[in-house]
């Protein structure tokens, strides 16, 4: 079997002493709390009469590293000479895509630079046929480096499954099988204490708070595709060219904000081939331009052509989405954008019929999505939930049930409201994949 050479981890001799850690800092002048290596616990609640298996990770320098076909500037590339995977800062705008993308949880964002950072391999030392600062400091062995077998993914408890050829070697993992258990109660702990633990220690590197700018732009690009596409229909509310426009450089402006270096945002097109980030930016602002052509000229053919480059940048976007983990279980959601603009083109059509089933349905896929999850923050998301059932369903189906039928922009207004609360909340369920995420040694 192909051999390379990586990262050997041995889990029976960590003592979680953190020394890999220090002599990253002090190699690479990084500052703490940031660290391009981290010292993980499977003992996450840090339980008494229980064991501590500790794993120090870091990048992994993965033969397919999905951060390099994620980063939309193409930050990243492959030394030749090391394999290693070296991030580019110049290149980098702090979209924080890549940290989405690696299970490993490599990719560290530094708010000071407002970009990313992560391990180069110590690159410059392998260049030197010397060992990486961490294996080369570590005092009992757990943490070393050399040839290992080339394999798709490393089949170790705690790591990610995904084949993706990382270089690490893991080693020892049989003395999980032989660390104590102990009853929860024998702890002085109960299922409501270990329940804090887990939502203390939950991961909110992706939130509605942080990610609002996003939602905000993939929310107008949603409602300006279903704009266009009840533009072609007859009897629709028809929108000017100039409004259009203004909507679709506000949330291009708007995205910009979610950015460590907005005015980088010019490269996030650099990595049309493979990052679909890139694509989805690139197609927004095909739609944009086709757009506003096709409304200022008139041209049904044009229309129809804006309206499926739309539908591509409306894939692009799920496909940006589709790389994360979510914290639902239903594989259709009411919050996914081609719903979204649907819904927004048969408002604009005035097709009331299909307008009711659509929010039933959409509904329906709400409270499934809201059902099947774990809140973090209940008495908060109950109100939310509240919130958009009303102003998406309740006030809408009302007043097609107790009216003429007829357009209103204070109905239209309505499920506007409701479709972005939805939208909104979605950015609430996403769970990057994480070392340990699913590990856990009490009974």
């Amino acid at each position: 079997m192909e051999t390379t050479k990586g990262f050997i981890f041995d889990y029976s001799k960590c003592v979680g002493c953190h020394a890999c850690m220090i002599a990253c800092y002090v190699e690479n002048s990084t500052k703490p709390p940031l660290s391009w290596r981290q010292v993980n616990h499977f003992n996450k609640e840090k339980l008494p009469l229980l064991g501590f298996i500790h794993l120090s990770i870091a990048c992994n320098h993965c033969a397919d590293a999905p951060c390099l076909k994620a980063c939309p500037s193409g930050a990243y590339y492959v030394d030749k000479e090391t394999n290693a995977v070296i991030h580019t800062p110049e290149l980098c705008i702090g979209c924080k895509y890549c940290t989405w993308a690696c299970p490993f949880d490599a990719p560290k964002y530094n708010p000071d630079r407002g970009i990313i950072e992560k391990c180069h391999f110590c690159y410059h030392r392998l260049k030197e046929n010397e060992l990486p600062a961490c294996a080369l400091n570590c005092p009992t062995g757990a943490l070393s480096f050399g040839e290992i077998t080339k394999d798709s993914n490393p089949n170790a408890i705690g790591l990610s499954k995904q084949e993706i050829y990382p270089r690490i070697s893991v080693r020892g993992s049989e003395v999980l099988h032989t660390v104590p258990l102990s009853d929860i109660n024998s702890t002085g702990l109960n299922e409501k204490d270990i329940e804090k633990f887990h939502k203390r220690n939950d991961d909110q590197s992706v939130s509605p708070l942080h990610e609002w700018p996003l939602a905000v732009f993939t929310f107008i690009g949603a409602l300006l595709c279903g704009w266009i596409w009840s533009s072609i229909m007859p009897n629709s509310i028809k929108i000017n060219f100039w409004l259009f426009g203004i909507l679709g450089a506000l949330a291009m402006i708007i995205s910009a904000l979610h950015l460590g270096k907005p005015l980088r945002s010019y490269l996030s097109v650099l990595n049309f081939k493979s990052s679909w980030l890139s694509r989805e930016i690139l197609l927004f602002g095909l739609f944009i331009i086709s757009g506003i052509s096709a409304l200022i000229l008139q041209i049904n053919v044009l229309l129809i052509i804006t309206g499926i480059v739309g539908l591509a940048f409306l894939i692009s976007v799920e496909m940006v989405y589709n790389i994360t983990q979510k914290r639902y279980s239903t594989p259709i959601h009411s919050a996914n954008t081609i719903s979204i603009a649907l819904t927004f083109a048969v408002v604009f059509s005035q097709i009331w019929s299909v307008l009711i089933a659509l929010l039933a349905l959409k509904t329906m896929l709400f409270v499934i999505r809201q059902g099947s999850k774990q809140f973090v923050y209940q008495p908060f998301i109950s109100f939310i939930t509240f919130f958009r059932l009303t102003l998406g369903f309740l006030i809408p189906f009302g007043y097609l049930a107790f009216t003429e039928m007829s357009f209103s922009w204070i109905f239209a207004g309505s499920v506007i409201l409701g479709e972005a609360i939805d939208r909104l909340m979605y950015y609430g369920d996403f769970e990057p994949e994480r070392p340990f995420e699913n590990v856990s040694l009490q009974k």
